[in-house]
């Protein structure tokens, strides 16, 4: 690790989206909603061939953001060549572009896709876009779950963290119709669990995990259940399906934070295909989750005696650095004590006396800081150190730093 700059912004790479694509072999509900967009940011543009498709995917130096597909009853001949280049694209290798559905209608979900994640046409283009920047984070932790798993192999409290494996967990809160429905349609190892009041609701959430929330009550109920739910951190990525009997209340929905709106007569197959979307996408986040939070506190864990080898962090950082690269972002590495010696300059000496103490002080304050997805070790022969994936991280975790020097006096000469 010699050549350690403090901070050291590792590429430099423009760091602003890339583009987001929209799958456009004809003109449609979701075209005409966006192509506004196309016409105020050449970040938003509109794929009509599968050759275009792949200049996108594999001939551009950075990769897109999200592919946006609507999906409708009947798909032309021309959708159909651009599924295939997606489906050959999302099961190579390489970094995750996340793939959007929205759905028109009662048209069946393309569960085959494998989606990242799936709503109904009738969500407005200021809900849209939020959605879209969430994907984004979500894919980076994916990723960041799967380069710690590969390096630090599978740790045994990711199970106890997951919980269990055997079956998924939907909650259908409300007097509606479509607990029975659910329960009669759903052949997939599911455990479907009636919260029919909403005071039960917090209850259930708390007594076990689930991977989905339907909510089953009118609209201007429904919207109160969904906002109280989401203003508890520990729900806010939860998947939150609902339903409207018109366009109008599925706007209300989707802007207090459902993740997707059935609008009408559903049909059997079209509610089938967006619980299992969404019970996918929460089963995904959960063990994501997991990962995470398990080998943060791993990590955190290694002692003075007890380092992370030198040779697993090139390793992680070298697969970092690639994926990062073809996202055009960019990361932030911070050797921690050598940000404290630098605060200190005017005292080396006792910098010296005291670094072991700084050492573990520091360690507790980046974690706090950080985002779990951000990396955070002590690393043999260098100490604590933190590898972040914005300038606001770094700079924020910077000033704890400093307010730590100066509180504790170490800076004094």
């Amino acid at each position: 690790m010699a050549g350690y700059r403090q901070p050291s912004e590792t590429e430099t790479h423009d760091s602003s989206w890339g583009k987001i694509l929209l799958i456009a072999t004809m003109h449609n509900h979701v075209f005409d909603m966006l192509e506004p967009l196309t016409v105020l940011s050449d970040r938003l543009v509109a794929v009509r061939t599968g050759a275009q498709l792949m200049e996108e995917l594999q001939g551009a130096s950075v990769l897109p953001i999200c592919i946006l597909l609507p999906w409708q009853e009947d798909n032309s001949p021309e959708l159909c060549e651009l599924i295939q280049t997606i489906r050959q694209y999302r099961k190579g290798p390489g970094v995750e572009v996340p793939l959007l559905i929205i759905t028109n209608g009662n048209a069946p979900v393309p569960l085959d896709l494998r989606p990242s994640a799936t709503v109904s046409d009738t969500i407005p283009p200021d809900v849209l876009l939020p959605r879209i920047a969430g994907l984004r984070r979500l894919a980076n932790r994916a990723e960041e779950a799967r380069l710690r798993r590969s390096l630090f192999g599978p740790l045994p409290e990711y199970k106890i963290e997951f919980g269990p494996l055997k079956s998924a967990g939907l909650l259908v809160v409300g007097f509606g119709a479509h607990f029975g429905r659910t329960q009669s349609l759903l052949d997939t190892p599911v455990e479907i669990v009636g919260g029919f009041f909403s005071g039960m609701t917090e209850d259930y959430l708390t007594a076990r995990r689930f991977e989905a929330v339907l909510i089953d009550m009118p609209a201007w109920q429904a919207c109160e259940q969904i906002e109280r739910l989401r203003a508890d951190p520990r729900y806010f990525s939860l998947p939150i399906l609902a339903h409207s009997v018109d366009e109008e209340s599925a706007h209300l929905l989707y802007s207090a934070g459902a993740t997707d709106v059935l609008t009408g007569a559903v049909t059997d197959k079209a509610l089938t295909g967006h619980i299992i979307s969404a019970l996918r996408a929460g089963r995904r986040q959960r063990l994501t989750d997991a990962i995470l939070t398990v080998s943060s506190q791993w990590l955190a864990r290694q002692g003075n005696d007890d380092f992370l080898s030198k040779q697993t962090y090139l390793n992680y950082l070298k697969l970092l650095k690639e994926s990062t690269k073809r996202r055009g972002e960019s990361i932030y590495e911070l050797n921690l004590l050598e940000l404290i010696e630098r605060f200190t300059g005017s005292n080396p000496q006792a910098f010296a006396q005291h670094q072991m103490y700084w050492s573990g002080t520091v360690l507790s304050i980046a974690m706090a800081v950080c985002r779990d997805e951000d990396f955070v070790a002590n690393i043999e022969g260098h100490g604590p150190v933190a590898v972040l994936r914005s300038k606001k991280g770094m700079e924020q975790l910077s000033d704890r730093v400093l307010v730590m020097v100066r509180t504790t006096g170490l800076g004094n000469g």
